[in-house]
């Protein structure tokens, strides 16, 4: 009986120091994005740490379930031989939970949230990634010194059996008895660890209950928010309403009656890589980096307080392209859902005679942008092979942006007109390098990305310069906006809505109407109904967004983030956990001050909303809806509006 209290007691005590070095890893997280938690309270910094230990009990309980099985009944568990091996795939597999925690302490800059099973999608689908290890490593040393140090101290430390061999112990009717009450009460308590004693499952949208959705990632952590979304492969379908009910509260169908006759223009799309709203003078109202956007947004129709629908750039194309949001854990075009039959701006563009490409001087297959143009109906993808000259590759990631949107602006100059195409620059992705010769004409900045940001502004500076002189120019409305938002500077954008502001705005260098500044709500799925609606589409079609040239269309921007959906709407924002509205704030106030918000009728409008917006995405994934009328004629469930 002793020896077997020996394993149990060594059982805990392993688990007990596990819980020790999460902790430890907590820490390190938020001393290395502190500036991201500036603004959190003592005692609510505090209450994080104290609740993520229920949220490191889950992960700790996940990862060692295997060694339950070495609390079996019997004398095999007293071999010294299999207690080695044991200590060893223990360390191993801790090891690398916890390298989770510290990855993401640094990853955490890029994308404002513990990674989730889509990692996984991420470094299948992108050589890249792996090619960028070394100088990840080279970057971010202090991280795999840390990492490598606390294991040192997690092998020298964990608790380990005597160095003899115990005796084998007889085994009778009462301590086989014994043993078995005991195995099933460590299981019990493992199974409690892991999903907790409530109806459903402990989940990450959980943390949300004990810290605003701005403080949750320091609530969890990375192999919890990994394991949970492993489970989440599938949407679950929302019910909110009955479905002839679901169509009077939220309809994806438009069909602009308005426009006087098809203008036949060309449209170009410009996604800039990590251009966050703070990085523009023109946008911030403060000293910026971008002074050629900023001249052409001086020229544009730009919406002032626009947001993107996601952290990542695999999820801008979906929500650029196509007005689909990004509003489950895996990226949509990584989902189960990529293949369904999607209505794009290119494929519908294309099927009235548009020539339709896509630009991205990256590998090709990074992020699976070739695959995604492939579904949304894009004829032409040029990547890193079709610009075919390595003597202008970064080294990293793909092609420089000025050489490549040079080569962007001569290959429109050989398409059929009229042309839909896009183009996603890279330089202002990490490393955040520069070309040679460009050196010493950025300076270095507060932040890493700002001297790359320089250096793609410049490149998009000369690309209009190139492209004025073309004499497709005129008859073409552009489209600029970023991918998604990055590290910030100012309080305001690392706010759980300025962490989303980007530039959105639309220039047509023929139309002297498409101009000032909107402050109206827009976001990144507005993009297809807005540009639709502008060249006179006249059929009807799905997307999500709104359309932006219609003053009378709802203002509201969507996106979801730690297991909770945020809705933006005027100066109120609503978050919702997927069954009920868990916060709802003036954004003029602090989120703590929700109480003191008053306005019910708003409040009730923005809950329908965000429960049929939710309703309508997980119906029309799950039943492949997402068309107003597929190729085989298959007619949505939805009406024109």
């Amino acid at each position: 009986m002793h020896h077997y209290f020996q394993h149990v007691i060594l059982f805990l005590k392993r688990l007990l120091w596990l819980l020790i070095l999460y902790t430890v890893s907590r820490i390190f997280f938020y001393v290395l994005n502190a500036g991201y938690f500036s603004d959190i309270p003592f005692l609510q910094l505090l209450k994080s740490f104290v609740v993520g230990i229920r949220f490191d009990i889950a992960a700790i309980s996940f990862t060692n379930i295997l060694f339950v099985l070495l609390l079996l009944p019997g004398n095999y568990k007293n071999n010294s031989t299999l207690q080695k091996a044991g200590s060893v795939v223990f360390f191993i597999i801790n090891a690398v939970a916890l390298m989770g925690n510290f990855v993401d302490a640094k990853f955490f800059d890029f994308i404002n949230k513990r990674s989730t099973s889509s990692i996984f999608s991420l470094m299948g689908a992108n050589r890249d990634v792996w090619l960028m290890i070394p100088q990840f490593l080279k970057d971010y040393w202090y991280v795999a010194f840390s990492w490598i140090l606390l294991m040192v101290v997690f092998w020298r430390w964990m608790p380990r059996l005597p160095v003899h061999e115990p005796e084998h112990e007889k085994i009778t009717f009462k301590t086989l008895t014994f043993q078995v009450m005991v195995f099933a009460g460590i299981i019990g308590i493992l199974f409690w660890g892991a999903r907790g004693t409530a109806l459903k499952p402990i989940g990450i949208n959980d943390a949300a209950n004990y810290a605003q959705l701005k403080f949750v990632p320091l609530v969890l952590n990375t192999p919890f928010s990994i394991i949970k979304t492993l489970e989440n492969e599938n949407l679950t379908e929302h019910n909110f309403f009955p479905e002839d009910v679901l169509k009077e509260h939220y309809n994806p169908i438009h069909h602009d009656t308005t426009s006087v006759g098809a203008k036949r223009m060309n449209v170009v799309v410009i996604i800039l890589e990590s251009f966050s709203k703070e990085y523009s003078g023109f946008l911030s109202g403060r000293a910026g980096y971008t002074p050629h956007l900023d001249s052409v947004l001086k020229q544009s129709l730009v919406f002032s307080n626009a947001y993107a629908n996601g952290t990542q750039s695999y999820e801008a194309l979906p929500a650029i392209i196509a007005g689909i949001p990004s509003l489950m854990e895996r990226p949509y075009s990584g989902s189960n859902y990529s293949d369904n039959y999607i209505e794009s701006m290119p494929r519908l563009l294309g099927e009235t005679g548009y020539h339709t490409s896509f630009f991205h001087g990256g590998n090709n297959g990074t992020m699976g942008f070739d695959n995604f143009a492939r579904i949304a109906g894009i004829s032409q993808y040029h990547g890193r092979d079709e610009y075919n000259n390595d003597a202008d590759y970064d080294g990293h990631w793909g092609i420089w942006d000025e050489p490549f949107l040079l080569y962007f602006a001569g290959q429109l100059e050989n398409f059929p007109q009229p042309f839909f195409t896009s183009v996603f620059t890279l330089s202002s992705h990490h490393p955040f390098n520069v070309p040679e010769p460009y050196k010493d004409q950025f300076p270095e900045e507060k932040l890493p990305i700002l001297k790359s940001i320089r250096y793609a502004d410049y490149s998009l500076g000369a690309f209009f310069d190139t492209a004025s002189r073309m004499p497709w120019f005129k008859n073409t409305l552009f489209v600029l906006t970023a991918d998604h938002a990055a590290q910030a500077m100012e309080k305001t954008y690392n706010s759980t809505t300025g962490m989303y502001a980007i530039p959105i705005a639309f220039y047509c260098p023929s139309d002297s109407s498409l101009k000032g500044i909107n402050t109206s709500v827009a976001q990144q799925i507005d993009i297809m109904p807005t540009v639709l609606s502008y060249l006179g589409f006249p059929h009807p079609f799905f997307a999500f967004g709104e359309n932006l040239l219609n003053p009378e269309s709802n203002r509201w921007a969507i996106s979801y983030i730690n297991g909770i959906y945020q809705l933006i709407q005027g100066d109120y924002i609503m978050l919702f956990n997927g069954e009920q509205v868990t916060s709802f704030y003036n954004k003029a106030m602090a989120p703590e001050q929700i109480d003191n918000v008053a306005e019910s009728a708003i409040y009730l409008e923005m809950e329908t909303r965000i429960k049929a917006i939710l309703q309508t995405f997980s119906f029309c994934l799950i039943h492949n809806r997402m068309f107003y009328q597929n190729k085989d004629m298959v007619q949505s469930p939805f009406e024109i509006k």
